[in-house]
């Protein structure tokens, strides 16, 4: 079902095109979906920030618009749509041609994701052969240039470089360097600021956003900082139990969030200037279970405005101002469809 968040974007504009997409895992109490019929649209050069607490969804989403699930889970309905083909209907084959080419992503651990017995330079230069048919002198003079864009101080060195060689920061350059080595029309980000200091996850950002205006990238930032959302993106999606609860440009969601969660993640910044509060604001209680979700609304048990219908319905995503949608009985306007009208 197309949803109204994305009717702004004009289809010859739109970079990636996700439709119902919906992933799950296997447990011994039943499937958990960890994503729920989620519809995203995302214009080229825009940058679209995806928040939400930990085990919300957000990564799982991140990494299924590429094919790969951890472990058991598998993506159970739904597609991306990228330059007029569905990924997730490719053969194995041409989705690895896909990946790095047309879709990129930097991982949330360098350390993790780059090989540790093989150079930098090997590492850069494999893919801008495979992908762009490049020579190996070709290929590196490239690489060495795409370091020094990443703001590497010393692009040979680095080049001749281990990954336990290079800090932290250093390896997450190298990473987007690897992304955007081909230029690839989607760029996915999967929380790239987690294990860097307050410092270096402002220039991580910065660079990411001075490489999309450039290069006309999308870029899809998987965060739970809110701070970064607000310092990097143009639009935000709020996921909660697997959905997305709340969408909409940034400066709007932030100054009138329309579901009860955003409010709460929004509450939770502690302020920067004014008296300070003897205690933050918290969400109480936990998330449900993925293998036992509500009828209704994931967060009724938590929410502070939960009306008697939330507990049994599920609220559709509606349109509360231009480009701003949110799932929410208690703030859904009096003249919005209900559920079963547009099921009908």
């Amino acid at each position: 079902m197309d949803l109204p968040q994305e009717v702004s974007a004009d289809a010859a504009e739109t970079a990636v095109d996700v439709r119902g997409l919906s992933v799950e895992f296997p447990t011994a109490q039943g499937p958990a979906r960890a994503v729920t019929d989620v519809d995203l649209r995302v214009a080229r050069g825009e940058r679209l920030a995806i928040v939400g607490e930990s085990g919300s969804g957000k990564s799982v989403l991140s990494l299924s618009l590429i094919g790969i699930v951890n472990g058991s889970g598998r993506i159970a309905q739904g597609e991306v749509w990228l330059d007029g083909r569905d990924l997730l209907a490719l053969r194995p084959d041409e989705l690895r041609r896909a990946r790095g080419k047309d879709i990129a992503m930097v991982f949330q651990d360098p350390g993790t994701s780059l090989n540790p017995v093989l150079s930098i330079e090997a590492q850069i230069v494999a893919p801008l052969r495979r992908h762009l048919g490049l020579t190996r002198a070709e290929a590196r003079e490239r690489a060495l240039a795409l370091l020094a864009e990443t703001g590497l101080p010393d692009p040979a060195r680095t080049l001749a470089a281990f990954p336990h060689q290079l800090s932290g920061g250093m390896r997450q350059r190298v990473m987007i360097a690897m992304a955007v080595a081909c230029e690839p029309t989607v760029l996915l980000a999967d929380e790239p600021t987690t294990a860097l200091d307050v410092t270096i996850q402002a220039q991580i950002v910065d660079l990411l956003s001075r490489l999309s205006s450039e290069r006309g990238s999308a870029v899809v930032f998987v965060t739970h900082d809110m701070g970064l959302v607000a310092r990097f993106a143009d639009r935000i999606a709020v996921m909660y139990a697997g959905r997305i609860v709340e969408s909409g440009p940034v400066l709007d969601v932030f100054a009138d969030p329309q579901h009860p969660y955003t409010r709460g993640l929004l509450a939770s910044i502690p302020a920067v200037d004014g008296p300070l509060p003897d205690r933050l604001t918290q969400i109480d209680g936990s998330p449900p279970a993925l293998t036992d979700l509500p009828a209704g609304c994931a967060f009724v048990d938590r929410c502070p405005s939960a009306l008697p219908r939330c507990a049994d319905r599920q609220p559709l995503l509606t349109e509360r101002r231009p480009g701003q949608v949110a799932a929410c009985w208690a703030t859904e306007p009096a003249d919005a469809p209900t559920r079963e009208a547009v099921l009908a």
